[in-house]
């Protein structure tokens, strides 16, 4: 039987396609950073590292991602009002799935279990989400201006910002246009049949448009970032880099831009090449030193956020794997 030309085919991606890609980007950055690794000099390295310092390295990174549980229960107030911790522990669970799964998982989990144990609506949990990432964004941009007259010459990387930045911003303005101007978005969205699966949503989502909570959300964000920043910094005190909060900065930066696209979990290899790529191409760090201290960064500032999120998964009372499916079936239901 032969299909009916009215019905139009749609072409599905395989589910596989985009963690195998993820993976193979991965491996092939892993290749290239361990191709030449200088493991005689790691040993030298660990021995002669300040362990105050990564101590204070590690706080710090925790600190900042405790911050961002308070900066989501800020975001949500008007929406559903959930406890600080229960936002904290769901960033942490989500930190433990990004790590574990491919494809940053961790951001959907995290949605469902915070909508799980508190009353914010799932749709509620992922349009914050969304606001989160923009104001991520705005604040690397904000971090970039800031640091730029400080860093060594990097026109690649200012290429890349150069369309990053106002990506960012137009993405930012149309969402606060969404939140804040309801009649219109409602109009907007019914012109269409793919706005039409999302008009349902909007009553939900305007909630979400109030000023202070936006306002409040947007400074947190800067002290989220702040206390990243100072992590790495504390991290290049730690292996003798006399570098300071510029170059701290600048590797902060440079990783969140490289690493933005979903791939293995914990951004394995991808994370360890772009900052090798900022000490050696930018910073002019010599080759071996810039490849030791992207293991020590990635593991270093990785491995307690797994540790920390495996705790709140505990705590959670949920399995991995179940709470995986039930968040994925929980997203395609809304979306």
């Amino acid at each position: 039987m032969n299909p009916d030309p009215a019905t139009p085919s749609t072409t599905k991606i395989p589910k596989w396609l985009i963690p195998a890609i993820g993976y193979t980007l991965s491996a092939a950055c892993l290749i290239w950073v361990f191709s030449k690794f200088p493991y005689a000099e790691l040993g030298a390295h660990l021995q002669t590292m300040d362990w105050w310092w990564v101590g204070a390295a590690v706080l710090l990174e925790l600190v900042a991602y405790a911050a961002d549980g308070w900066r989501w229960a800020l975001l949500l107030a008007p929406g559903g009002a959930p406890p600080v911790g229960s936002c904290v522990q769901a960033v942490f669970v989500g930190l433990f799935a990004n790590d574990i799964l491919p494809a940053r998982a961790g951001e959907v989990i995290r949605c469902f279990l915070l909508s799980f144990k508190t009353e914010v609506p799932i749709s509620l949990a992922f349009t914050s989400e969304i606001i989160e990432r923009l104001m991520d964004g705005l604040w690397v941009v904000i971090l970039y201006l800031c640091i730029r007259g400080f860093i060594p010459d990097h026109p690649r990387f200012s290429s890349a910002m150069f369309v990053f930045a106002p990506v960012v911003t137009g993405l930012s303005i149309l969402l606060l246009w969404v939140l804040f101007q309801k009649h219109h978005a409602h109009a907007f969205a019914s012109k269409s049949k793919f706005g039409l699966r999302f008009v349902h949503l909007l009553d939900e989502v305007h909630r979400l448009g109030n000023w202070r909570a936006l306002g409040l959300g947007m400074a947190v964000t800067g002290i989220y970032w702040l206390f990243q920043v100072l992590a790495v910094l504390a991290l290049l005190r730690a292996d003798a880099f006399d570098f300071g909060f510029a170059a701290a900065a600048f590797l902060l930066v440079a990783k969140t831009m490289g690493t933005m696209i979903p791939n293995a979990p914990a951004n394995v290899g991808v994370y360890q090449a772009t900052i090798v790529l900022a000490l050696h191409n930018t910073l002019l760090v010599e080759d071996a030193n810039a490849q030791i201290f992207a293991q020590i960064m990635f593991w270093f500032l990785t491995l307690p956020l797994v540790i920390g999120g495996a705790i709140a998964l505990g705590f959670a009372g949920f399995n991995l794997g179940d709470l995986n499916r039930q968040a994925k079936a929980a997203h395609d239901h809304k979306v």
